[in-house]
């Protein structure tokens, strides 16, 4: 009991039951929110891994609201494996990719007028029936996961394979999923259920990763089209180099760069690629999304990393500050009301 609350406390991938309102908010797949909860994913978070020619993605949702089923599909480019990922996986990669503060020393009272203290902000540098056109390929039960792969000859194929298994569909799904099948790409679809039926899901997703073979970096992000809310997606690339955003999901947005350095005593997040170069993206208008990422080898390794500038009073200086600033305050008014006082003789006269 305590288990699966723990369990459903942390889960939200789409919801699938069979007659629901679809919401799709999940930058790489589908989120459906069950007509009662309403559940919406609101960030997403990636962890790609490459060592030139396989690729990992261990990926993690943060939901709001709460949704008694799940369901999540995830299109990968070549055959996968499927597993559960580190837990606090995303918390270890938030710490290193933070900005770095720098403290300011000044002393009051000039703490809040810019001397001695510089810029406050910145940054520097046995399956069910497969139906015809569809291959289930395998299935399989990872913890609270229920995960199917799947191949089809055609977008409908998938699509009806999918209703009939108990996922609801939306109207667009079939359109925004024909060009992966085009392409031949597998289908990975991911199922949850509350065993209890006062169980929910919501809040952050545990991480699922997927392995598969790739020439390249590649982020699917295509079946977001269909979204209708805001979507931010934060993407960390661990690799042997500094890579750059090539290819954009929406060309008119530009991904900010959050962190980008070599990570040599960090094996268990980057494996034995040991550059991370992390960006960050939100799209407020999905439907403009057309392509996935993909990121290729910067020009140069050079690290970058996010200043943040406090200003802290030096704790000597602070007493020097208040014996030479009060006066200053005093005189700097009384100059002020004696020049007044001769703008108002002069008038007079």
């Amino acid at each position: 009991m305590k288990l699966w609350r723990m369990v459903a406390g942390v889960l939200g991938f789409a919801a699938v039951a069979v007659g629901v309102t679809p919401a799709w908010a999940c930058a790489c797949g589908g989120y459906l929110a069950d007509a009662e909860s309403r559940a919406r994913v609101f960030g997403e978070n990636a962890l790609v891994r490459f060592d030139g020619g396989r690729e990992e993605i261990v990926l993690s949702m943060n939901v709001h609201g709460s949704s008694k089923k799940a369901a999540w599909i995830m299109p990968v480019p070549a055959a996968a494996e499927v597993s559960l990922g580190e837990p606090y996986t995303f918390e270890r990669l938030a710490s290193l990719t933070a900005p770095k503060v720098v403290v300011r020393k000044t002393y009051w009272p000039f703490r809040d007028l810019g001397i001695m203290a510089g810029g406050r902000d910145g940054s520097v540098g046995a399956a069910p029936g497969a139906g015809a056109g569809v291959d289930v390929r395998q299935q399989m039960t990872l913890g609270p996961f229920q995960v199917v792969r799947l191949g089809g000859t055609s977008a409908t194929a998938v699509t009806n394979w999918l209703k009939v298994n108990g996922y609801a569909v939306p109207a667009t799904l079939a359109t925004n999923l024909t060009p992966y099948i085009t392409e031949k790409w597998e289908i990975v679809a991911v199922k949850l259920a509350p065993k209890e039926v006062t169980g929910s899901l919501s809040g952050v997703t545990p991480p699922l990763q997927l392995s598969f073979a790739s020439s390249r970096i590649v982020y699917p992000m295509r079946l977001s089209k269909g979204a209708t809310m805001e979507q931010t997606v934060t993407v960390y690339v661990a690799s042997s180099h500094r890579v750059d955003a090539s290819q954009l999901p929406d060309p008119s947005v530009q991904p900010k760069l959050l962190y980008a350095g070599q990570l040599t005593d960090e094996p268990e997040l980057t494996g034995s690629q040991h550059y991370l170069t992390a960006y960050s993206v939100t799209y407020a208008n999905p439907s403009r999304i057309t392509n996935d990422f993909a990121f290729t080898q910067a020009p140069n390794d050079a690290e970058f990393q996010r200043v943040t500038y406090r200003t802290e009073n030096h704790p000597w200086l602070s007493t020097i500050g208040i014996l030479l600033g009060i006066p200053l305050l005093i005189g700097v008014g009384a100059a002020l009301i004696a020049r007044r006082s001769v703008r108002r003789s002069a008038r007079r006269t």
